[in-house]
């Protein structure tokens, strides 16, 4: 890589771990919130599903903004705005405000995803590992934020994870501005694609690709919101006297260390096997250990946890990949603003479903419901590889 584009990798590597800083920092803080706003988990999972609305339906606009006014401008906008608005969350004192700042800060990170991938798609030559190491990135954000949150809630509080996060977010926004803007950043695609020819669009695959990413979407946010509180509840390890909360978010954080690795090793084989392929194996053998997740406890719960996040997590430079091959140039922002809507705002919809079934059913049944979510991502994963592969005529 040139000095351009590491400078970039090193812009949306930092930006995306702390975006899943901000989206992860209330799951591991359940107890404590249920007690300092006498709620349950169906409330709390509102407020998740208030924060992830925001984060998926802003990827619309923000999609076609990334095409128009140029990425780099809207990561800098998520860096400032949503770091400004969880230091806000210090001085709230009801469920009410929390979950309006919630949904800022959700609102904020929205225009991230679409503006980093877009960057990273124009801008750097060796796409499939560019989204390897974005993702791997993502995933050490994803793992790392239960037991940073778990553990800093434990000690000076639930809003001190909020504040640190919002300080990082407001540091690193400054440091955006010193990347080029998209003149620059035009002249690198330029560059790295020469005269490529844009793919032709086929609809229907994508209508394909984008349910299966909706279904993950579902998957995701159901295990994310509550497996720290099950992990708490069901990881029993004798002798050792830690609070629900702490080992919750400390064992959920050594299961999903394991999602970089899947982010590497997938962001590595996307060049050389095809995509389509390694997307429906990576989704079939994750669907087996959800289903383990919802029936075992202990030792067996946290392997099948670190299987699950290795599994899943490969998933998603796969499908960044896959956009940048479906879509023209022209269209990549547009592409990965729908593509976030339905993964992260339709795909929301599970933080409320799952929490009304925690409620009623117990944390376990959560995992059934997102296996079954798997199923239908891997049957609609199996359609796109066959009408990838038919021979014309």
């Amino acid at each position: 890589m040139n000095k351009e584009e590491k400078r970039i990798i090193g812009l949306t590597t930092a930006s995306h771990s702390l975006v899943h800083l901000f989206e992860g920092v209330l799951p591991p803080l359940i107890p404590m919130l249920m007690t300092e706003f006498y709620t349950d988990y169906f409330h709390l999972g509102l407020v998740v599903t208030v924060f992830s609305y925001a984060f998926g339906i802003g990827s619309l606009p923000s999609g076609y903004l990334a095409d128009q006014i140029g990425p780099r401008r809207l990561i800098t906008l998520y860096l400032f705005g949503a770091g400004v608005l969880a230091i806000g969350v210090w001085p709230i004192g009801s469920l009410m405000s929390y979950g309006v700042l919630m949904g800022g800060i959700g609102f904020f990170c929205s225009t991230y995803h679409p503006a980093s991938n877009t960057l990273i798609s124009l801008s750097i030559k060796e796409k499939g590992k560019a989204f390897g190491i974005h993702g791997i990135a993502g995933s050490l954000g994803v793992a790392s934020v239960p037991l940073l949150s778990a553990w800093i809630g434990t000690v000076l509080g639930w809003r001190a994870p909020h504040v640190l996060y919002g300080f990082i977010g407001i540091l690193t926004g400054f440091y955006s501005l010193t990347i080029p803007r998209r003149t620059a950043i035009k002249e690198i695609a330029d560059k790295n694609l020469g005269t490529k020819k844009s793919p032709s669009i086929s609809y229907l695959n994508l209508v394909i690709f984008f349910l299966s990413a909706m279904a993950l979407g579902l998957t995701y946010k159901g295990i994310m919101t509550f497996l720290p509180a099950y992990m708490g509840e069901s990881i029993h390890i004798g002798g050792l006297k830690v609070g629900k909360v702490a080992l919750g978010g400390t064992v959920a954080t050594i299961a999903l260390m394991s999602g970089a690795l899947g982010q590497y090793f997938a962001g590595r084989g996307v060049d050389r096997i095809q995509a389509e392929r390694l997307y429906l194996g990576a989704i079939l053998i994750g669907t087996v250990f959800v289903f383990l997740m919802a029936i075992s406890r202990n030792w067996i719960l946290v392997l099948s946890a670190v299987m699950y996040a290795f599994f899943y997590f490969s998933t998603q430079p796969i499908q960044n990949y896959l956009l940048s091959t479906y879509l023209p140039r022209h269209r990549h922002g547009l592409g990965y603003g729908i593509h976030f809507f339905v993964t992260f705002g339709i795909g929301s919809t599970a933080a409320a479903v799952s929490g009304y079934l925690a409620d009623h059913f117990g944390l376990h049944v959560v995992f059934h419901a997102m296996g079954i979510c798997f199923l239908f991502s891997a049957a609609m994963a199996t359609t796109l590889l066959v009408r990838v592969n038919r021979k014309p005529g």
